[in-house]
């Protein structure tokens, strides 16, 4: 996975400086440290992360599922369009 976000993060600044955006003559690094405020009311329930995962997972199998839909109906659809080019059968079968 770190691998895929480094080709990402590259791939998004050089489009970045292509269109202008930005440029790389002077850059700087910061390193900046913050300290956490955590406490009682910032945390998140176990519970709550789980079901939102599920909820997640349910609608990116729905959405995977919409797209399967919409790709065989197209294909169908491309299917019906090249044989009404091509023509009744002349055999007459």
């Amino acid at each position: 996975m770190k691998g895929l976000m480094d080709e990402l993060f590259e791939t998004m600044i050089l489009k970045l400086i292509e269109d202008n955006h930005i440029t790389m003559e002077h850059y700087f690094l910061d390193g900046t440290k913050i300290e956490a405020d955590a406490n009682k009311y910032s945390f998140v329930w176990k519970k709550s992360t789980a079901r939102s995962e599920e909820k997640l997972k349910e609608k990116i199998k729905e959405t995977l599922q919409h797209i399967e839909e919409m790709t065989k109906a197209e294909e169908l659809y491309i299917l019906e369009e090249s044989l009404d080019e091509i023509g009744p059968d002349p055999s007459g079968l």
